[in-house]
Order: C-alpha cells, then structure tokens, then sequence
C-alpha cells in the first residue's frame, strides 16, 4: 500500500483505498501560537493587577491608630505626587490619572488637594504641580481654595520632605498617587516623620480594569528602578 493510503469500510462492508489527509505543521501548530499571544498579555496585565493591589495596602505605619482606615478628626489633605508634564508644559496621561485618584479621594467639606512637584521641562514652562492643579481646578471642578501648590520638589523624596510643614496642619494626610508609588511615599513619610504618618488613610487609588496598560507601565519601571538600585548597591560593595 503506498505511504499516505488507508483502507475505508463503508456501511455495506466494501472497502477502498483513500488518501490520509494532513494537516500542514504551520496550521497544527497555529492554535498554539495563538494561544500564547493571548495568554503572554493577559499574565502579565493580572501581575500588574495584582501588584497593583498588594501596593495598596502597604507602607502603612505600624503604630497608626485603631480605626486608621476612615478620616481622623480634622481638615484632610491630599497629596498628590508629581510626575513630569508632556513637552509645552502639556498635561501627561499619569498625571491624569494622579488627579483623578486624588479628587475621588478627597473629603468634599473638609479635604484640600496639596500638589507637590518642580518644573522638569524647558525653563518657563509650568511646574508639575501647577499642570495637574490646573486640570483639577478647570476640569474636575475642584475650587481654588481647596488647591495648594509645591513646585520646588523633584523626587518623591522631596515630595514628602516639602510638603511636611504642611502636613502638620492636617488632621489627616492621604498620598494620590499610582498604588505603587503612594506606597513607596507612605514609606517616606515614614522615614521622615512617623509622628505623621500616624495620620495616613487610605486613597481611592485602586480600581480592577482601570489604566491596565499604566498599570503594565508602572510595574515595569518599578522593577527597572529595583534592579538599577540592586546592582549599584552590588557594584559599591564589590
């Protein structure tokens, strides 16, 4: 029997001879590829989802008081963590995102936004803080009086350490940022003045399906920002 030729049986027991059909490899193996174009996106944005999540709920101090997760007596300020703005002093899409997180964090009566972050574009352009107060103000309706302005500040570090006499004031601080970054501010804050941080409450910064792909972003640089600080840290020791 030449290769590639089986023998059939039909319903009256007759047999015959017919030609194996095959299936080319590219189109086997199709189904796969595929598969894995899905499932590689779709693991990573779950990571991101996930890290995202577990973020929200750290860098908290551990001698806040009982009932931490609800407003302490007194006026509530938000900080709102900057990030660079788009060439033209243009609003980024991060700083957006911020703003919002900041604005659906805010107690409406007693809460006040605290934008903090330097210019770190062209000389003359508008500061960081002053980009995403704009956008509070002129968009999400946020009054005047309820807006305050840092624009010294150029790392997260500084955002916390020139914000601090203001934060004093407050009855309670919440950090607006991605939950990432707020947390590695809570840790600041910390570092600082645990006094302080004794007065964080949680921000409304953690929503399932929102900015997936800000997310996938924020996760990326903070593992890049791990691993530049990983390898300094071994190249002074070695």
């Amino acid at each position: 029997m030449d290769e590639g030729m089986s023998v059939r049986v039909d319903r009256l027991g007759h047999r015959s001879l017919s030609k194996d059909r095959q299936v080319p490899g590219s189109l086997a193996s199709l189904p796969v590829a595929v598969a894995a174009v899905v499932a590689v996106p779709a693991a990573v944005v779950v990571i991101a989802e996930l890290v995202q999540w577990r973020a929200c709920r750290c860098g908290w101090s551990t001698d806040r008081p009982e009932g931490g997760h609800g407003l302490a007596p007194g006026p509530q300020t938000v900080l709102v963590l900057g990030c660079p703005s788009r060439p033209g002093g243009q609003l980024h899409p991060m700083q957006r995102w911020r703003t919002d997180i900041a604005v659906r964090s805010m107690h409406p009566v007693h809460g006040r936004l605290l934008f903090t972050g330097g210019c770190t574009g062209a000389p003359g352009e508008l500061s960081e803080a002053r980009v995403m107060a704009t956008y509070a103000h002129q968009v999400l309706g946020v009054q005047q009086e309820q807006i305050a302005l840092e624009e010294a500040a150029r790392s997260t570090w500084q955002n916390v350490q020139h914000c601090v006499d203001q934060l004093e004031r407050a009855g309670s601080i919440t950090i607006a940022s991605t939950p990432t970054h707020a947390a590695r501010a809570r840790r600041y804050l910390t570092q600082q003045r645990p006094d302080l941080a004794r007065r964080l409450v949680p921000a409304a910064d953690y929503r399932l399906g929102e900015r997936c792909g800000w997310k996938v972003a924020t996760l990326v640089h903070a593992l890049a920002r791990t691993t530049g600080h990983v390898l300094t840290s071994r190249g002074a020791t070695a």
